[in-house]
């Protein structure tokens, strides 16, 4: 039924496509990129592109495509890293706040309300900027301000199962708390977290870019779209290429996830069956 209904949104359809293209571009990259993404060629530096070099070559001489290519796994494992992360810590704190409530669902919202209390960007600068800069810390910044969006998600739909009749039939037959949220609690939770993970992914590719772009994510040589972006803003004017394929790449896969997760949105919601 669920396959039935995502496949008649042709967005989603579209969506599905870009990111399944994107992710065999990543894992075949090192197979099919033309040149080393670390080659520089410092005679040729910023030369447009041509059919020696389809994309051109970036301030450094090193060939834009092979770079794109190498730089999809790095990006993609990036957001991926954040959602898992953001997804499991938040769900865990969200199942655990919304079951039990009292003084320790309490204590849990007020932090998370606490972390949503800085703005979103600032925040994950701010931990960087204490953790220090590169790729792996700059991921586990965005995942910790990330984190309260999964608990307050999971937290209302956890409150909105928890009473149901089948969840106080088991209870009446003598299921323990942890049998309860495993077979009853986290099964009929988990469509909306399918869906902010799907749109969280985006969010991530945005936000990791977004710090490799200002100097505090991945530092160079290591190819990133974000960072890519970023060594090509001083010649915007004068070789625009060298940010405009990345930034495409960035805005396609963005695109990707957001139109997917609309329409998993819309096949997962049971008032539309």
């Amino acid at each position: 039924m669920f396959w039935k209904r995502l496949k008649k949104d042709k967005g989603a359809l579209l969506g599905l496509f870009i990111i399944g293209s994107t992710v065999i571009l990543a894992i075949l990259g090192p197979i099919i990129a033309p040149y080393d993404p670390y080659s520089q060629d410092l005679l040729k530096r910023r030369e447009a592109p041509s059919s020696e070099h389809l994309l051109g070559l970036d301030p450094f001489g090193r060939d834009i495509a092979s770079r794109l290519l190498y730089g999809a796994g790095n990006t993609l494992i990036a957001a991926l890293v954040v959602v898992l992360i953001a997804c499991f810590v938040g769900s865990m704190l969200g199942f655990i706040a919304g079951y039990y409530e009292g003084k320790i669902g309490t204590y849990i919202m007020r932090s998370m309300d606490i972390l949503l209390a800085f703005p979103y960007f600032l925040l994950a600068i701010l931990i960087v900027s204490v953790l220090g800069t590169g790729l792996r810390n700059a991921v586990l910044a965005i995942a910790i301000v990330n984190i309260p969006r999964y608990a307050r998600v999971t937290r209302s739909s956890t409150l909105n199962v928890k009473n149901l009749l089948f969840v106080e039939a088991a209870r009446a037959q003598g299921a323990g708390d942890k049998w309860i949220i495993i077979n009853h609690i986290i099964p009929n939770s988990i469509a909306p977290i399918i869906i902010l993970s799907t749109v969280g992914i985006a969010s991530a590719i945005i936000s990791t870019a977004a710090l490799s772009f200002i100097g505090l994510g991945a530092q160079p040589p290591i190819a990133e779209w974000g960072l890519m972006l970023s060594e090509g803003r001083s010649y915007i004017t004068s070789a625009p290429h060298i940010s405009i394929f990345p930034g495409i790449c960035i805005v396609l896969v963005v695109l990707g996830f957001n139109i997917l997760g609309d329409g998993l949105r819309d096949a997962l919601d049971p008032r539309l069956r």
